[in-house]
């Protein structure tokens, strides 16, 4: 079925060319110009649902889309004749840029049918549905819910806003999906997968259209198919992705022997007219012939991807493939595992439920909420679902971790190190109830495989850090670069942050030897939410951008391996164009309503050297009630707002953190909200959120800083409200004991805090994600710096070919 209301912008050099799509994709709403300079002005007029351009300037006008459309589906038109232009394609495809291709030499007739496909994107037609109700089970809890259509493959729920939207990232698998008509059973199906999450919005409501696909038959727990990629530009750029960080491909016949084997594996690119192909070592246990099917898989960011390529020919040492024409994406897991060095030796203990006998082996990977081992098929039966309530982790140092687990996959596996057993399988196993200090030795021994290079900045000494901040020239308001009583403060806070659990906070340097060259933090900054901060990198270090990326990929993961984490978050001021550049670029890739949010913020300070003075004629402000903070969690679930409502523990019975405010206080240290309100006529005006903290948590002290949420920002008496409760702060900020008096608002909310004597120190970005897409992150951070990588290698040959001419 063709939208009607889908809008295309073409972009191509060619008129006849362009005259034809604009038949082919009738009765779509069309543009058609030349040039990209064509193409900039009418995106700046109106944002279209999809955009076809000509791929000779692929990564000049990828950077137009990014800035001016950034969530339109965009399809190159590149012939497969065009060598350099297929080249410059999967280049851009592998630093992390989504988009398709089509040959537009193919007949009308298919490329038709190849666009259709792609502005359709799904398989089946969807049939509207009235009065059809869905229920299913994710997590334990029961969800009820309206379906809006029903395809052959899957249907499309509306979820209120006040549903729990977090644990219902694409990929979650969903148990006992019911349908019902009148209390009527229509359909029953085992299980099903999130496709994927969308915010919708109407002047009288906001509520989540879900997509689910059913699950197939045979499909295990853990293991969700998402998509097929058919595009070779595509294919291409995961395999290059996937092979610079593991150069390994799992690999198996089709017939013959169909035993599994990790062989190396190099994707040669080389070659006049780029046909790429893929170099693997030699199997062990089976001999490749020319023309067989070898059946190819690797991970990449949380995900495995499978495809068939044929055997090309046989060399010294090794066998030449094909690169597979699909690849098929599945949902595996989000959290990043290591492998246990021998130097970090971690093991596991448990009784079988099945059998009652006690078995040990040793631990393949691991992170702090699961692990892998190896057991021998043949003997042991460990089925998918099977609860361990007798399961001991062994630690390195030989301390024993009681807990629990449930295995969630297993497969053959043929491994040289799982000598002597028959049957050699792969069993994973989610841990639970894992105690705080066997979840700590993971971690550690985590930060150590992940870079060696990094130590745990707690034991550093203040000053040593400090002397970063001052070579580095980051400017934070509240805590000049000069020595006084204000490095005092931060020196005590970093000795308490020190002694508390690394759950509160964590401090990561890089070392070259004995020098000190890097430095970034972790603070838990609301019950639920990790916050990334203090990144800083000597300028006169090489690498220094290499450096950046493995601290703050470093601290994604470590704030992922914490299991009661479910947001992270990152500042950067927008100024600063490198952060800017990186973080924004992500932020924008990888968005998902209900699951990530970007915010824009300013930030307001205004020095306290003496009491302020008490201003005449401002509108009554109160102290919050249950029933405002009843209203505020309404309020920002009406508006579709629940990143922010959970990761800033906004809900009602976290308002005023006493979670988070309890934990910090057993470590000496305070985090706490207070929440003022100015009424209107028929409900709150506006609403202050004053948060305190200990001093020194976060050096641009964003965690003392208070905002506003103005329901009617035209409303006659908003700009007053502001004011009165803009004034309340300051005094609290003064009876606090605080240096300044912080706010990060809005745009329209800066001149009058200006007028009050607060001085404008920039505009900051705030992007919030939820642990599900921590493996989305990690991808594009490392898409960004290849792509670095790659321009500072082009700029140095640049130079190299200068200095010889």
């Amino acid at each position: 079925m063709v939208a009607q209301e889908q809008s295309v912008l073409i972009v191509h050099p060619d008129p006849v060319l362009r005259a034809g799509l604009v038949a082919a994709l009738s009765p779509r709403q069309i543009v058609a110009v030349s040039s990209r300079d064509d193409a900039a002005r009418t995106l700046a007029e109106r944002v279209p649902d999809v955009v076809l351009a000509d791929a000779m300037e692929a990564r000049r006008f990828i950077r137009d889309l990014d800035r001016l459309a950034p969530r339109a589906l965009r399809v190159f038109l590149c012939p497969k004749s065009q060598t350099e232009a297929m080249r410059e394609l999967v280049d851009v495809a592998a630093e992390g840029h989504e988009f398709h291709t089509v040959d537009p030499t193919i007949p009308v007739e298919e490329m038709t049918r190849s666009l259709g496909e792609l502005m359709r994107q799904r398989s089946s037609r969807r049939v509207p549905t009235v009065g059809l109700e869905a229920s299913f089970t994710v997590d334990g809890q029961q969800l009820h819910t309206r379906c809006l259509n029903v395809g052959n493959e899957g249907f499309l729920l509306r979820l209120p806003v006040d549903a729990p939207i977090e644990r219902l990232p694409p990929g979650t698998r969903l148990f006992d999906f019911r349908l019902e008509r009148a209390g009527q059973v229509i359909l029953r199906a085992g299980g099903g997968f999130v496709r994927h999450i969308g915010l919708e919005r109407t002047r009288e409501d906001a509520f989540f259209r879900v997509g689910v696909q059913i699950e197939r038959a045979g499909a295990s727990i853990g293991y969700v198919e998402l998509a097929t990629l058919d595009d070779i530009v595509r294919v291409l750029a995961v395999l290059r992705r996937a092979l610079r960080q593991h150069a390994v491909l799992q690999c198996s016949l089709v017939q013959g022997v169909r035993t599994q084997e990790e062989l190396t594996a190099t994707l040669v690119e080389d070659g006049e007219h780029y046909h790429p192909e893929l170099r693997c070592s030699l199997p062990q246990h089976w001999s490749p012939n020319r023309g067989d099917v070898v059946r190819v898989a690797f991970d990449l960011s949380g995900k495995s991807y499978s495809g068939w390529a044929s055997v090309l020919r046989i060399e010294d040492g090794g066998m030449v493939l094909s690169v597979p024409r699909s690849l098929s994406m599945y949902h595996r897991r989000n959290s990043a595992r290591f492998r246990a060095g021998e130097e970090q030796p971690f093991a596991i203990s448990f009784v079988s439920p099945i059998t009652g006998e006690r078995l040990e082996h040793p631990v393949m990977d691991l992170n702090a909420v699961g692990l892998s081992f190896v057991y021998d098929a043949a003997r042991e039966v460990l089925p998918v679902g099977l609860a361990i309530h007798d399961f001991t982790l062994v630690l390195p140092d030989g301390m024993r971790a009681p807990c629990s687990a449930e295995v969630r996959d297993n497969a053959p596996l043929l491994d040289h190190t799982a000598g002597g057993m028959a049957r050699p399988f792969r069993c994973g196993v989610r841990l639970l109830h894992v105690q705080p200090e066997a979840r700590q030795a993971v971690t550690n021994a985590f930060v150590q495989a992940r870079c060696p290079q990094v130590w745990d900045g707690s034991n550093e000494p203040f000053r040593n850090i400090w002397e970063i901040v001052r070579t580095v020239r980051h400017v934070y308001p509240d805590y000049p670069f000069e020595d006084g009583p204000h490095l005092d403060v931060l020196e005590d806070t970093h000795r308490k942050l020190a002694a508390a659990s690394d759950e509160i906070a964590r401090s990561f340097v890089y070392r070259d030897g004995l020098q000190l060259i890097g430095h970034a933090s972790g603070v838990r900054t609301y019950s639920r939410t990790w916050m990334l901060q203090h990144l800083m990198v000597l300028p006169s270090v090489r690498r220094g951008e290499s450096i950046s990326r493995d601290l703050s990929a470093l601290s994604v993961d470590y704030a992922e391996s914490l299991e009661d984490v479910n947001y992270v978050r990152v500042y950067w001021r927008i100024q600063n164009k490198w952060p800017d550049r990186v973080f924004g670029w992500i932020a924008r890739s990888m968005h998902l309503d209900g699951l990530t949010s970007l915010r824009t913020l300013n930030y307001m300070r205004l020095p306290l050297s003496e009491a302020p003075r008490p201003r005449r004629g401002l509108l009554p402000v109160r102290p919050a009630v249950e029933a405002d903070l009843q209203w505020i969690e309404g309020y920002l679930r009406s508006r579709g707002e629940v990143v922010r409502l959970m990761a800033d523990d906004l809900v009602a019975s976290e308002a005023r953190m006493p979670t988070i405010g309890a934990r910090f206080a057993n470590y000496g240290l305070k985090r706490e909200r207070s929440i003022f309100v100015v009424d209107g006529e028929h409900g709150p005006l506006a609403i202050a959120l004053a948060e305190d903290a200990t001093r020194g948590l976060s050096w641009p002290e964003m965690n003392n800083a208070f905002c506003f949420i103005v329901p009617d920002p035209l409303h006659p008496q908003a700009a007053a409200a502001r004011e009165a409760l803009a004034a309340r702060c300051i005094e609290l900020a003064w009876e606090q004991g605080k240096p300044s008096a912080l706010a990060l608002v809005q745009d329209d909310e800066v001149e009058a805090l200006i007028s009050m004597g607060f001085a404008w120190f920039g505009r900051v970005c705030e992007h919030t994600f939820h642990r599900s897409t921590a493996r989305t992150w990690q991808m594009l951070m490392a898409a960004v710096f290849e792509r670095l990588q790659t321009r500072s290698v082009r700029l140095s040959q640049q130079e190299e070919e200068d200095a010889a001419a």
